[in-house]
């Protein structure tokens, strides 16, 4: 058995030129692709990459607040613990103070220590003994021990030392009697400075930012740092409003609440601490190197897409000139054809057009078993309208009855044409006399209203008389039987006076 494969075959000018593009474009296509499933991964590692880089950030950060936080609750703890045991009288306030100082000395962030009495006033610090006593009992802190019998570690919100004016972070514990009342609180301070200072020696960008923040969204500390710090809350952010309450540590790349800068950001909230530490690169900068690699294969795609469009180019206009000269005598077959099927002064089908429908629709009709109808009409008096208007308005008298039948037979497989000389004819498939009656009145009616002058006329206007027929026994008859009995009613009509419509 023989394989016969035209592989000699010619291609026609439009489906070589087709052939051509399709392989310039699949070409172009793929190499498209490719470089942007490049771009994509280099993009997906980027951004694993300073996920990794703002997560370890973050474990230091945490590692950093929480043992600073440790050893102020131990410290607490036992100042707590004596002060319960031995009382807070002159001398024990001496001891403690003494003991403050040298605990405050040895213990890394912290930069004071405080014991206040129940009322709040300042029973022993850490600083010299000739400070000025103050009360303390408005603060947060000792409110919220005063009020609660909670014995864990409180992290209030920043305040300003009243000792040296400095932004302090205030860890307290409350003292207890023996009896379990109230009797105080124990108070360490962190400076603020102390975590700023921390966060200066982690690596993110100048557009990175650090911080930590109680889990009501109140900021501790930031790098960088911004004037509003103690006012400032970051609880509508998205950390806060949208992943904390599903996770308590995770990656998202969200734009910050209090710059506008996207970045991408690692979060974790601290166990058994009301502390949520954060960090986060900018989007800009871990995407200014894969920008740069972007623009290198962009610029290299491009050069080959260029280097293939003008080769292409060149072939597609070898191609393009057969093309035009096909598609020349493309237009002027049609517009032949045009001529050929349309009546030249009113646009409407000519004679050949109608010949060849109405022997179309009589098969079908015969077929289907359907009905066919036909309005055959005649301007009345035109040779006078022509006598006495001249022709060149006979012509634009026709134009417009045409225009009048065209806007009244709105239906696509109607046609109407005009048969010779002022007459006209409308070819109806699927229609039954009645109908046919009726598109014919409203032809003579519109004409009627449009009120052409004729004065030659009785009527004074330009009227129309119409013959109507319409059979559904088209297998047994003829078409030009059909035409002829249409004629017939048409003439019947002008007999009987014109400007009418006979059926």
């Amino acid at each position: 058995m023989t394989l016969f494969f035209p592989i000699s075959a010619r291609l026609t000018p439009k489906a070589l030129s087709l052939s051509l593009i399709g392989f310039i474009l699949l070409v172009c296509v793929s190499l498209i692709l490719a470089t942007a499933w490049q771009m994509v991964q280099s993009s997906d590692e980027r951004v694993d990459a300073a996920k990794i880089a703002v997560s370890n950030i973050v474990l230091a950060a945490e590692q950093q607040a929480r043992d600073t936080m440790l050893q102020a609750d131990n410290t607490l703890r036992d100042l707590a613990e004596r002060v319960a045991h031995d009382g807070i009288g002159p001398d024990q306030q001496k001891r403690l103070a003494k003991l403050m100082a040298r605990q405050v000395n040895n213990i890394e962030g912290i930069q004071g220590l405080f014991i206040f009495d129940a009322q709040g006033n300042w029973m022993a610090n850490s600083f010299s003994e000739g400070m000025q006593a103050k009360n303390n009992s408005d603060r947060a802190y000792f409110i919220y021990h005063r009020e609660h019998d909670d014995q864990s570690i409180y992290v209030g919100s920043i305040v300003e030392s009243r000792t040296t004016g400095d932004m302090v972070i205030p860890i307290s514990r409350r003292i207890d009697t023996v009896d379990g009342a109230f009797a105080g609180v124990a108070l360490a301070t962190v400076p603020v400075s102390y975590f700023q200072s921390f966060f200066k020696r982690m690596d993110v960008d100048d557009e990175g930012v650090i911080f930590l923040a109680l889990d009501n969204g109140e900021l501790l500390a930031r790098r960088p740092t911004i004037g509003a710090l103690m006012t400032t809350n970051i609880s509508k952010g998205d950390i806060f409003s949208r992943y904390l309450p599903h996770s308590d540590s995770g990656t998202a790349i969200i734009r910050s609440i209090i710059d506008g800068v996207e970045r991408i950001y690692a979060y974790r909230r601290l166990s058994g601490l009301p502390i949520v530490a954060a960090a986060g690169v900018s989007y800009e900068h871990v995407f200014a190197p894969w920008w740069s690699y972007v623009y290198q294969s962009v610029a290299l795609v491009g050069s080959i897409i260029l280097a293939l469009a003008f080769l292409g180019g060149w072939l597609y206009r070898q191609i393009q000139q057969l093309l035009v000269a096909e598609g020349d005598l493309e237009v002027a077959r049609n517009e032949l054809e045009v001529i050929a099927l349309t009546d030249g002064l009113t646009s409407l089908a000519n004679r050949r057009s109608f010949d060849g429908a109405i022997q179309k629709e009589w098969r079908r009709a015969a077929r289907n078993q359907a009905s066919i109808s036909l309005i055959l009409l005649d301007i009345d008096l035109f040779k006078q309208y022509n006598d006495h208007y001249g022709h060149l308005n006979g012509d634009d008298c026709l134009v417009q009855v045409a225009n009048l039948i065209a806007a009244n037979v709105s239906r696509a497989c109607d046609v109407a044409a005009r048969f010779g000389g002022e007459e006209f004819v409308v070819l109806l498939p699927d229609t039954e006399l009645a109908g046919a009656v009726m598109v014919a009145e409203k032809i003579r009616i519109s004409l009627a209203h449009a009120r052409i002058e004729h004065a030659a006329s009785p009527f004074g206007i330009v009227t129309i008389s119409s013959g109507v027929v319409s059979t559904c026994n088209t297998g047994n008859e003829h078409y030009k039987d059909f035409l002829i009995s249409a004629d017939r009613l048409l003439y019947g009509a002008k007999s009987k006076g014109r400007n009418r419509v006979e059926s």
